[in-house]
This record gives C-alpha cells, sequence and structure tokens, in this order.
C-alpha cells in the first residue's frame, strides 16, 4: 500500500514536470508572421479608404467625418505623397496629394470648405494620370 502511494506520488510528480516543460514550451513559440503586403501600397490604401461609399474619403467629401476622419485622410495622403506613384509623372502625383493635403489641413485648419476638398479630389483625373490602366482599373 505504501508502495503504491509512493509510485502514485512520483507518477504525480512527473506529470506535473511533463506539463511545466509543455507550457514553457508554448511560450517559446513564435507569433505568426504578419499578412504579406501585395507590393502594391498604393492600391492597399486606396482599396481601404477611397474604395466605395462610406470609404474615409467619401466621409470628408458629404461632411459627414469626424475629427478623427479627417485627420486619419490627412494622415493617409502624408502616406501616399511618400510613395512613388504606380504609373505617370511623379512631379504630376507629389503637386496632386499636396494639393489634398493643404485642402485637407485646412479644412481641419477650419479655413477651408469641402468643396476645395472636392475638387481636387478628382478621382478621374488621378485615376487617368496614375492608375494602372488608366480609369479602367486594369
Amino acid at each position: 500500500m505504501a508502495s503504491m502511494r509512493i509510485g502514485a506520488g512520483v507518477v504525480a510528480i512527473l506529470v506535473l514536470i511533463s506539463g511545466g516543460s509543455l507550457v514553457a514550451q508554448q511560450s517559446k513559440k513564435k507569433p505568426p508572421p504578419p499578412a504579406p503586403a501585395s507590393g502594391r501600397p498604393v492600391k492597399d490604401i486606396m482599396d481601404k479608404t477611397h474604395k466605395e461609399k462610406g470609404a474615409l474619403i467619401f466621409l470628408v467629401r458629404d461632411a459627414e467625418n469626424t475629427e478623427a476622419d479627417l485627420k486619419a485622410l490627412i494622415d493617409v495622403y502624408k502616406q501616399l505623397n511618400s510613395l512613388k506613384p504606380p504609373t505617370g509623372d511623379a512631379k504630376s502625383w507629389d503637386n496632386r496629394t499636396k494639393a489634398v493635403l493643404t485642402a485637407l489641413q485646412e479644412l481641419a485648419d477650419k479655413k477651408g470648405s469641402v468643396e476645395k476638398v472636392r475638387s481636387v479630389t478628382d478621382c478621374k483625373g488621378c485615376h487617368d494620370a496614375h492608375r494602372v490602366g488608366g480609369n479602367s482599373g486594369k
């Protein structure tokens, strides 16, 4: 009977030790890698912020945005300005993105208007100049 208690005690200790090492091994696992970027940063940004009604750009253009939305869109255009255009003239890209940044900042500072933002965010003009395949989206 005493040997059964000792045997049960030994088994319990082994289970505790092996369980502890399993927990330690699990905590050493590497976190999953981030999802790979598509390699098309301008397209990724545009898909997230300009793709359809209700997107960030349309909230601002329709004067339905919050201050946080406006700040987020300013950050988006700062990022766009730092990237190379998918196609077309880099100087045109720089001029277009800076014009949008200026209009958005003026709106944030209460010195500009939504109409000015609308006028500088001409989708077709920018797509024809810088979107791969033009405005067709190809």
